[in-house]
């Protein structure tokens, strides 16, 4: 069974932040290690700043009421995005410090705990406001959708004020329209300004979608053109084959390779690639890669047969090679007879 971050507070599941702030502050102070100079008191010191530091937080706290310190800590799946696994940063004087505003466990902050000074009394009310770092989330997209283009919808769950006087905050879901040029590129980072959570001393932080591109069962993008890559048998890499590919617009098309097929050959295909984002109407290139599928064995009058072919291909300096290996095999096609049939009928 986990940590009870309440019971490690000794307060109620349905605690304010002014509870959550009031028992933290008791026993911070009571098991401050400068104060008692035990080891233990280091420990259960940690885990009271651990359980301040969760429960102090609404959407962490969320997590933890919904699952646990099992699921806090090893992540879930949330209603859009996966909810990141939540790690203590090992520091409780850190805790401490931004909690009180000082390392001193002598400290008399009550005051300053039950009556806080208003917002207009803060550095951030008085016009400094200092803008939260911005918060990045990956954008999978498929190949399909950086071809055509289009919106993309995410939801987004944070922070906002309730109420004219934006001081209290809640909760909230909110849409986000991400717009899909055509062509796209992967790295792209799309800005939504002031988008994270809002509160009254800071500016809200901007929400940046950075694009990467989904697995494709057939294609891989590089730059804007599109690679395949096609399985042939040797025959076909020496006397040539048509080529099927399925398209990304679903279209098919048949593309005839008439060159020797070696080893780093690529037939490109100019216009059937993806669009290009800066001029549009025009695509890139589709690149062909090759898989060449050799026989497991070759009898021996095949071998002798290519090995006459390829003699001839050479004393004639390489030229017409493929045709001299379509002649070779003709003749020999024509001069398998079987020897009954070359008997006259009776």
């Amino acid at each position: 069974m986990g940590l009870d971050y309440y019971g490690i507070l000794q307060i109620p599941r349905n605690s304010t932040d002014l509870d959550i702030k009031k028992a933290f502050r008791t026993l911070a102070l009571e098991f401050n290690p400068e104060r008692l100079h035990h080891r233990s008191s280091r420990q259960v010191f940690t885990l009271i700043c651990e359980a301040y530091d969760v429960l102090s937080n609404p959407l962490i706290r969320a997590v933890f009421d919904q699952y646990g310190e099992e699921g806090l800590k090893n992540g879930v799946p949330g209603p859009q995005d996966y909810i990141k696994p939540y790690h203590y940063h090992g520091d409780p004087m850190k805790t401490y410090k931004d909690f009180f505003g000082t390392a001193s466990p002598y400290a008399d902050l009550m005051d300053y705990i039950l009556n806080p000074p208003k917002i207009y009394d803060l550095p951030e009310g008085r016009g400094i406001c200092k803008k939260q770092p911005p918060i990045y989330h990956p954008l999978a997209l498929t190949l399909h959708e950086v071809f055509f283009g289009g919106v993309k919808k995410m939801k987004i769950r944070r922070l906002e004020f309730m109420g004219p006087d934006k001081i209290q905050t809640e909760v909230r879901e909110k849409i986000l329209s991400i717009p899909i040029k055509p062509g796209l590129r992967r790295g792209t980072e799309i800005v939504f300004p002031e988008e994270g959570d809002q509160n009254p001393a800071h500016i809200a932080a901007d929400i940046i979608f950075i694009t990467e591109d989904r697995p494709h069962e057939y294609f891989v993008r590089e730059d804007d053109n599109l690679v395949t890559e096609a399985e042939i048998t040797l025959q076909e890499a020496l006397l040539g084959t048509t080529i099927t590919v399925n398209t990304i617009d679903h279209r098919i098309i048949r593309i005839p390779i008439t060159d020797i097929v070696n080893p780093g050959y690529e037939k490109v295909v100019p216009n059937e690639g993806m669009p290009i984002l800066e001029t549009p109407g025009e695509k890139s290139d589709l690149i062909i890669r090759f898989r060449v599928e050799y026989p497991p064995y070759l009898p021996k009058a095949s071998r002798d047969l290519l090995e006459k072919a390829f003699f001839l291909a050479k004393i004639g300096g390489g030229r017409n090679q493929q045709e001299m290996v379509n002649k070779m095999i003709l003749a020999d096609k024509i001069m398998r007879v079987c020897p009954d049939e070359q008997l006259p009928p009776i």
